[in-house]
């Protein structure tokens, strides 16, 4: 089979390593002042990159019908079963947008001041001065609404709303804050919007509260949702099963679908004769999920996103694309067909510092003690495997897929055998051999453990590293003295 990358190419960024995480961090209110990387600012560069999902292209539909005056719901808030892809597709809305000819007024929260009035910028933006929405108490929905109607078509976005409410709590107005104002006026405003033609509001709010940790933001987090669920309709831009489809588009320029399909059958077919196919799923599914998520396998992207991405620590859109940046980066210039968990580079400090964010630095002298320095077990056991199975590193490839599945911020860790099956083995190997892996790192590896059938990192030490430590700490002159005991016993 072809390597990879001759048929999914790597864009020009990723190949030489040039994509930091901020790279990743769409940002709407950095677009709207022509600032950031050219992946946002840039439209052309933009829709390029971007992998246009059928809500995505449903959401664009309603909101031009929508200024054009040709119905389409007025109030909109944008939500996303995995907690990212909102301000992409705020993003998108801005380049459209400038075909549409209508005027648009971007407001993102943490770009703002604590006194700064969403009222007063509106005006501003519109009007270039502020002069009726003047002041820190909302104007009032009639106000609102005859500035709007004398400035349609206009499309309002707004992006962080509850952070900028949350700053806002801390600013008095009369008996109340300018949070409270700005909760009356976001009612106000959906209201006035909801009447006329040619205005559309877009919204995104936090996929819930567990996104901010105070008390006050979450009663301000539940009062804006019931002030824009009086009106907005709720739309996702992306369905999960499109997730592989939108990093695959972000990090390669061109994508040869024929040939994807033909190394998927090929590893299909392999995995049939190796019966490690997951159970849950026909191979003909199995086949479709490969060619989807290709060059990487389905799991790469199961266990990054839900496992790894489960942590509140761990942006997940943008962390596996920086993490799956790195390993293309790495791979570049392998003959390897496709990508699996084995193939991170543990040993690659670039990518291990952005997984112990995550898990905690004292996994840095487990991952070097068991898998990636020269005198680990995983090295021992990539020799002990045979001769003609030592190039293929098996034992480390196990050993670095059970770390990946070890891990995550709700309940679920641990890989079955299965699953290290099918992500450690090659093409050019019996998988039974991962199997033959496994039984001899439980015995050379000092922090794996396994539970019901799966096997998992911990930072608790084994039985392997209890026992050499003890071995260390015996003395030379202890060995004679019971040496010494032994044979006197023996007379």
């Amino acid at each position: 089979m072809k390597p990879f990358h001759t048929i999914a190419v790597p864009h020009d960024d990723i190949l030489k390593g040039r994509l930091t995480m901020d790279v990743f961090a769409a940002d709407l209110w950095e677009v709207s002042r022509n600032r950031g990387a050219d992946e946002y600012r840039d439209a052309d560069t933009f829709f390029k990159k971007t992998y246009l999902t059928q809500g995505l292209k449903n959401l664009l539909d309603v909101v031009e019908k929508r200024i054009r005056g040709k119905g389409g719901d007025p109030v909109i808030q944008i939500q996303t079963p995995f907690g990212g892809g909102k301000t992409h597709a705020l993003i998108a809305m801005y380049h459209k947008v400038q075909n549409w000819g209508a005027k648009q007024i971007v407001i993102v929260g943490t770009a703002l001041g604590p006194k700064e009035t969403l009222w007063g910028l509106i005006e501003k933006k519109l009007t270039g001065k502020i002069e009726k929405c003047s002041g820190q108490v909302s104007p009032g929905k009639e106000t609102i609404r005859n500035l709007l109607a004398e400035n349609q078509p206009i499309i309002i976005l707004m992006d962080e709303v509850l952070e900028y409410a949350t700053k806002a709590a801390g600013v008095k107005v009369g008996n109340s804050n300018l949070a409270a104002q700005t909760i009356a006026f976001m009612q106000e405003l959906t209201e006035a919007v909801s009447t006329l033609e040619k205005v559309c509001l877009i919204v995104t709010l936090p996929a819930s509260i567990i996104e901010h940790y105070d008390e006050g933001a979450e009663k301000l987090f539940q009062q804006l949702q019931k002030v824009s669920g009086r009106i907005e309709k709720i739309y996702t831009p992306v369905e999960e099963n499109e997730i592989s489809k939108i990093i695959r588009r972000r990090l390669f320029s061109d994508i040869n679908l024929n040939g994807a399909k033909e190394v998927a059958s090929e590893f299909v077919e392999y995995a049939e004769k190796e019966n490690i196919l997951p159970g849950s799923l026909q191979p003909s599914e199995y086949r479709t999920r490969f060619t989807d998520s290709y060059p990487f396998m389905p799991e790469v992207i199961d266990v990054l996103y839900h496992r790894w991405g489960s942590f509140h620590t761990f942006q997940r859109t943008r962390g596996v694309l920086r993490l799956l940046s790195l390993i293309i980066h790495d791979l570049k210039e392998s003959n390897q067909p496709y990508i699996s968990l084995a193939d991170f580079d543990l040993g690659n400090l670039e990518l291990r510092q952005e997984l112990l964010k995550h898990i905690g630095a004292e996994f840095n002298s487990i991952i070097g003690a068991d898998i990636t320095s020269s005198e680990s077990g995983s090295q021992k056991v990539n020799s002990s495997l045979g001769k003609s199975y030592r190039g293929l590193n098996i034992g480390t490839r196990t050993a670095t897929t059970i770390f990946l599945y070890s891990f995550s911020g709700g309940q679920e860790h641990g890989a079955t055998l299965g699953e290290l099956k099918r992500s450690a083995t090659t093409l050019q190997n019996p998988s039974p051999l991962v199997a033959e892996a496994i039984e001899q790192l439980k015995g050379k590896l000092f922090y794996l453990q396994s539970r019901a059938d799966k096997y998992f990192y911990s930072n608790q030490a084994n039985l392997n590293r209890i026992l050499l430590n003890n071995m260390e700490n015996i003395k030379e002159p202890d060995l004679l003295d019971m040496e010494f005991d032994l044979l006197k016993g023996s007379i």
